[in-house]
């Protein structure tokens, strides 16, 4: 299509910037607030905010945290280094506000799309279909916990589909070498997005084209990164995500046997719990709930989009980790994209009149979903506190969080730290921070008890905080309230060369949830 609409030509510009707004202040309200209460976490928003520390400081990020040599040896996000620069202004809060804008960029991403698709003729119903974008649960469950690179290429994804279908192809392929290096297994998502966009444009042979070159590319790139870059990053071992799908397989010849030779079985793994604890009953049903209540019927009729969820649906329904079954956390962020898109490319071939009332029904019913999905929720473990932020519970916790910001103050910015989980975000601007039980040769040791002290329970905390202070060794240097601030009597000699971690010191373990694994 030639004519590419613009927001300034639209009578919708200042209802699509209120929206937006009000978007962008909810948004804040649970991102923003849950990190000020100390409720995100060493893994991962402590990861990335000591990477991207680093990154604004020129140089790559031997992550204490995870005990790494190289935080690109665990995931390869070639993008983050770019928000380096940011942290400068925003300090700890910079991945989460970059993550608000994308999210905002995605809604109005969404809503050009839809207007392209109709060449302007259906504006209310566009307006609707952004407001159901940006109403999806995944934005909100990936808001509730801490940062994640996934969630930039599913913002970035209503763009490729806006540029591909305005045929600016080099534009397209901008958009679609970010969404590659944002994570390495987002390109393997981008595989089956461009799959799935040269079945939609098949009678479209540059276009086609295109999109099988895209495919090609991204299954190269993907094969690279984990059979090779990853492993030489790192101490040359496999790519550690792979054992997370035992119940295929040990090994991907496996899994590919598995996948050809017994498709009853993998596709029953899509709506059982296949493991032994309980924790996961009727996890994978609430998410194919959800995805129906969000537009899933769509895929049903525009199966394109459908394909282009399959691996979304693998990485979370046959993994053998129960924390990416459900709703929660970032694991949900893709559909978002995709729901829209199959959505909008329905309706606007629909009477402008109909279309407009099917995506206020739309826009609505996911939204109910979403709030209702923040009231009750069987996907283990869930945090309620976290998500409803417009309940008063959002904004209080049984400390004064206050006086906890001003006692991290008397850390100085160049010590070694050692810190329960919901601290270490908060100190992550350091060479050396780690995760409290691991010490090591920190000078300081914060501990916030009432928040989330993860992997230890409350009397195990309490014992080692004693003996550390019984030892001789450490001295109490602040006590404000709930905070606890030790201090090392003699310190460590700063070693001349940066200290060598452990290769998977921690790897593959979810510190501020429990047994959710990264990925």
């Amino acid at each position: 299509m030639s004519q590419i609409l613009s927001a300034r030509t639209s009578p919708h510009r200042l209802t699509i910037l209120g929206v937006l707004a009000a978007f962008g202040v909810a948004y804040g309200l649970l991102a923003l607030v849950n990190h000020y209460l100390f409720r995100t976490y060493a893994f991962d928003l402590g990861i990335y905010n000591q990477a991207v520390w680093d990154y604004g400081h020129l140089r790559l990020n031997a992550n204490s945290v995870m005990r790494y040599n190289n935080l690109l040896s665990d995931h390869l996000t070639l993008v983050q280094p770019f928000f380096g620069p940011l942290y400068y202004l925003f300090g700890s809060y910079t991945l989460l506000l970059v993550q608000i804008g994308l999210m905002l960029l995605g809604g109005y991403g969404a809503y050009r799309l839809h207007q392209l698709r109709t060449n302007g003729a259906q504006p209310g119903t566009s307006l609707a279909l952004m407001v159901m974008f940006l109403s999806t649960w995944g934005i909100y469950s990936a808001l509730a916990f801490d940062y994640h690179d996934n969630v930039l290429a599913a913002m970035l994804l209503p763009w490729l589909l806006y540029w591909l279908e305005a045929d600016r192809r080099g534009r397209a392929a901008v958009v679609a070498l970010l969404m590659a290096l944002s994570k390495e297994n987002m390109a393997l998502w981008l595989v089956f997005i461009a799959l799935g966009l040269a079945w939609l444009h098949w009678r479209e042979p540059a276009k086609r084209r295109w999109a099988l070159a895209v495919a090609g590319g991204a299954a190269l790139y993907f094969l690279i990164v984990v059979k090779f870059i990853i492993p030489a990053l790192g101490s040359g071992d496999a790519y550690v995500y792979q054992q997370q799908y035992a119940a295929l397989g040990h090994s991907t010849g496996e899994m590919l046997h598995t996948l050809l030779t017994r498709p009853f079985y993998v596709i029953g793994l899509l709506f059982r719990n296949n493991l032994p604890s309980a924790d996961g009953d009727y996890a994978k049903l609430e998410l194919h709930a959800m995805v129906l209540l969000s537009g899933g019927l769509a895929l049903v009729r525009r199966p394109a989009y459908l394909l282009m969820l399959a691996p979304i649906y693998g990485q979370k329904l046959l993994s053998a980790n129960v924390a990416h079954w459900g709703i929660n956390y970032q694991y949900s962020i893709e559909f978002v994209p995709v729901l829209h898109a199959a959505v909008s490319q329905w309706l606007a071939n629909v009477e402008p009149q109909r279309a407009r009332r099917w995506g206020i029904g739309a826009a609505v019913l996911a939204l109910v979903a979403t709030v209702v999905s923040m009231q009750v929720r069987v996907s283990p473990y869930y945090d309620k506190s976290a998500t409803k932020f417009f309940s008063g519970k959002h904004y209080h916790v049984d400390f004064d969080a206050g006086s906890v910001h001003r006692g991290l103050a008397v850390i100085p910015a160049e010590a070694r730290v050692s810190a329960t989980t919901a601290l270490v975000p908060h100190l992550a601007a350091r060479r050396s921070i780690y995760q409290f039980p691991y010490v090591a040769d920190a000078d300081y040791i914060a501990a916030l008890p009432p928040a989330s002290i993860y992997p230890l329970s409350a009397p195990e905390l309490a014992a080692q905080l004693q003996a550390y202070q019984a030892s001789g060794r450490w001295r109490v240097v602040s006590a404000p309230g709930a905070l606890l601030v030790l201090q090392r009597v003699h310190p460590l000699p700063v070693p001349a060369v940066q200290p060598l971690f452990e290769r998977r010191g921690q790897g593959g373990t979810d510190t501020a949830r429990g047994p959710g694994a990264r990925q």
